[in-house]
C-alpha cells in the first residue's frame, strides 16, 4: 500500500509558493506546502459578511452568463463582492498562443448551449470587442492586430476599472454587461454612458476621466493582475474566496458550496424568489 508523504518524513526542496494553488497542491504523493485552510467560525451578518474577489472579463461569455447568479447571491446572501476586471487574455498574450486546435470553435458552440440551459438570454456582443481573427472557423488563427488597433476593449475595460474604483462594480455589470450580451442593444459602444448613468457613476464624466487619465486605470488592471496571478488561475471568471480560485461558471456551485462551509447566512431582507439553480435548494 502507498503511504502519502507528510512535510514531516520529505521536505520540501522548492519554494516557497508564489499563489494559493501552488501552495496547496496536491498531487497524492507529496506533501501540500500548507493544509487547506479551516472554515471560518464567526458569525456571518450584514456587519461580517463572507468576502470574495471576482476577476472579471468584460469579453468573455462565461462571465456573463454567471453574472445573474452573481447578483443573486449579493442580493440574497451576506457576502461582499471584490469586483476585479482585467483584460482578457487575447490581449494580454496577443491572441490565443498555444490554445488547443478545438478551443475557440468549441466554444463559440458550448456558450450558446450554456446560456440555452440557464435560460439566460443571451447573444455576443456587436461589435466583438476584441478585433480578432475567428473566422471561418476551418482557417482562423485566433492572432490578432496591435494593442493599438483595438478600438474598444481597453477602453471598455478602463470604465470598468473606474466602476471598481467608483465601488459600483456590480452595478456597472448588471446594465452595461446586460446590455452587451443579452441581445437587446446593436453597437453597444453608442450606449455605454447611458448605461454607466443607470448604474450610478455619472457615465459622461466617468468616460472623460478615463479618457484623460488612462494610467490611474491602467494601475488599477495591473493591481488586480497581481492579485488574480496570486490565486493560482488566471481564467475567468474566478471567484476567489479566502484566496482559493473557483475559475469558470460551472464552478459557481461549488464556490457556494465552500461559502457555505464558512457559515454563509441568507440577508433579512432576502429577495423571496430567486433563479432556479442548484445552489439556491434549501
Amino acid at each position: 500500500m502507498t503511504t502519502k508523504k507528510t512535510n514531516e518524513s520529505s521536505p520540501h526542496t522548492w519554494g516557497p509558493p508564489t499563489n494559493w494553488v501552488m501552495e496547496h497542491y496536491d498531487d497524492d504523493v507529496n506533501a501540500p506546502w500548507s493544509p487547506l485552510p479551516e472554515p471560518l467560525t464567526a458569525n456571518v451578518n450584514a456587519a461580517n459578511p463572507l468576502e470574495f474577489d471576482l476577476f472579471w472579463s468584460m469579453r468573455s461569455p462565461y462571465c456573463y452568463l454567471v453574472l445573474d447568479r452573481i447578483l443573486a447571491l449579493n442580493a440574497t446572501y451576506n457576502v461582499k463582492v471584490n469586483f476585479r476586471p482585467t483584460l482578457p487574455i487575447a490581449i494580454k498574450a496577443g491572441g490565443f498562443p498555444g490554445a488547443p486546435w478545438y478551443r475557440w470553435n468549441y466554444d463559440m458552440v458550448d456558450q450558446h448551449r450554456v446560456a440555452k440551459f440557464l435560460g439566460v438570454p443571451f447573444r455576443r456582443p456587436n461589435p466583438e470587442p476584441v478585433v480578432q481573427y475567428v473566422y471561418p472557423p476551418d482557417s482562423a488563427d485566433l492572432t490578432m492586430p496591435p494593442e493599438t488597433d483595438q478600438p474598444y476593449i481597453v477602453h471598455l475595460t478602463r470604465l470598468a476599472a473606474a466602476a471598481q474604483d467608483q465601488d459600483k462594480g456590480l452595478e456597472f455589470l448588471d446594465h452595461v454587461s446586460h446590455m452587451m450580451w443579452d441581445g437587446t442593444t446593436d453597437n453597444w459602444p453608442n450606449y455605454l454612458i447611458e448605461y454607466m448613468d443607470r448604474a450610478g457613476m455619472d457615465g459622461k464624466a466617468t468616460d472623460a476621466d478615463v479618457r484623460s487619465n488612462p494610467d490611474k486605470y491602467d494601475a488599477i488592471l495591473e493591481e488586480n493582475g497581481v492579485a488574480q496571478h496570486a490565486t493560482g488561475h488566471g481564467g475567468v471568471p474566478n471567484m476567489a474566496f479566502r484566496g482559493e480560485p473557483f475559475f469558470g461558471e460551472d464552478r459557481f456551485d461549488l464556490f457556494f458550496w465552500r461559502l457555505q462551509q464558512n457559515g454563509l447566512t441568507k440577508c433579512q431582507e432576502a429577495p423571496a424568489a430567486l433563479p432556479t439553480m442548484s445552489w439556491t435548494s434549501p
